[in-house]
């Protein structure tokens, strides 16, 4: 087999593929020996049937396996040898396939951009991590404890405090209750902060196995639409009167709900928790601002059949592969446009920093990588290590590590202001 390469667009690669007709015809005969052994003619049994009869007969049925299995094979072939690395599945085009000749084809590949990146030291950043007081531990502490309550049955009304178990539906205007809005095991506590009072008093004196009727009137900003400013009423059936108890916050309540030693050992965990957290935000912000900025200073064309191609992905993943109609594929086309564009930007740009830096992965990064992974999902580490024995899936896994180290060098390089979050939040109130 030949080819010739050449360039025929920004990014874009032409192979002109020659197959010399001896490869042709040995295919041909390996394709057409495997079927005579499948198929069975008048006068002869399954798998006698002579191969130049096969051949007559099943001509066209041989020709359509043939090129469906030997065109991606010569293709990706022919990319091998032509040292590119096709970023979309190759188009190949202008095929010429008759019997008893070669058999000659264009492969169409395109490339990922590959740019020189200017100007990616020095970005302006800002910084705006929270500081967490004692103030801020004590009530995820709080929440904790409301989490962890335990419900005890009481035998009297409902009181303020009590807490009620119950099912509702809501009821139409005729009375009717209204399958699609039924709730179950449904905790209210009485006096709680915010609980709608039209609720409260109608479950006030409630006792476990009654129904009742409760009107509720929304106010016009209720969050809920359909609600707002309506009087609607709900047919609710109480299961339980309770008693929520909180438990006391001491070492025992560590040790049995964290296997933590003692009270002072969950509030560092709550805190570094909360500082993760927070981390993590600080640098999603940091590298949305930081990748804006690089693709501002770094105008480049993108190839249009990347764009179209990952936008395909895309919408196909959001609509789960189903077809959808004309203009409702434009509408997420649209949507969808400007992130799948922004994101094969950041791609190329860091790809760029890393090429320039002469960043890399090793191996062991990688199983690094996927040690952390494991560990933050113990119960799934088995299934983890499973996807990532796949030679392909630890090479992506080993560009997002290198996309990250580049992201990592331009941080370190930019012009980082460091601004509390509260301070930040009051100058743009003052503003």
């Amino acid at each position: 087999m030949t080819h010739t390469v050449r360039e025929t667009g920004t990014w874009q690669h032409t192979i002109s593929v020659e197959v010399p007709v001896e490869e042709v015809e040995a295919r041909l005969e390996q394709v057409a020996r495997a079927l005579a052994r499948r198929v069975a003619m008048p006068g002869f049994r399954k798998g006698k049937v002579p191969l130049d009869r096969v051949r007559t007969e099943f001509a066209s049925h041989i020709e359509q396996e043939f090129l469906e299995g030997f065109l991606p094979e010569a293709t990706g072939r022919a990319i091998r040898e032509a040292g590119l690395a096709p970023v979309v599945p190759p188009t190949v085009q202008g095929l010429q396939f008759t019997p008893g000749r070669p058999l000659t084809f264009d492969a169409v590949v395109h490339t990922a951009p590959q740019v020189d990146v200017k100007d990616w030291k020095g970005v302006p950043l800002v910084r705006r991590a929270r500081v967490f007081d004692e103030a801020a531990v004590d009530k995820v502490i709080t929440d904790l404890r409301e989490d962890s309550a335990v419900f005890v049955d009481l035998a009297r009304p409902a009181q303020k405090g009590d807490v009620v178990l119950l099912d509702s539906q809501r009821l139409d205007a005729n009375g009717r209750r209204l399958s699609h809005t039924r709730a179950k095991g449904a905790r209210i506590e009485l006096g709680a902060p915010g609980l709608m009072a039209d609720l409260e008093n109608g479950l006030l004196g409630s006792e476990a196995g009654q129904e009742r009727t409760v009107s509720v009137t929304y106010p016009a900003d209720h969050g809920q639409e359909e609600l707002a400013g309506k009087t609607v009423r709900y047919v609710i059936s109480v299961r339980k009167i309770q008693e929520k108890k909180l438990r006391e916050l001491d070492d025992n309540f560590a040790r049995e709900l964290f296997r933590l030693d003692s009270v002072q050992a969950l509030r560092d965990r709550v805190r570094h928790n909360l500082e993760t957290e927070d981390g993590a935000r600080v640098r999603r912000e940091l590298e949305g601002v930081a990748t804006e900025e690089l693709i501002r200073r770094n105008p480049f064309e993108m190839p249009a059949r990347l764009v179209e191609y990952m936008l395909d992905q895309v919408v196909r993943e959001q609509t789960g592969g189903r077809e959808v109609a004309e203009e409702l594929r434009k509408q997420l086309d649209d949507h969808y446009r400007p992130g799948v564009e922004r994101s094969l930007r950041r791609e190329v740009i860091l790809g760029g920093i890393a090429r320039q830096e002469s960043l890399t992965v090793s191996d062991e990064e990688i199983a690094a990588d996927i040690d952390r992974m494991c560990a933050q999902d113990p119960r799934q580490a088995s299934r983890i290590r499973a996807r990532y024995q796949s030679a392909d899936r630890r090479q992506a896994l080993g560009e997002g590590i290198l996309e990250r180290k580049a992201m990592d060098a331009v941080i370190a390089a930019a012009q980082v202001k460091e601004e509390p979050l509260e301070a930040a939040m009051a100058s743009a109130a003052g503003r």
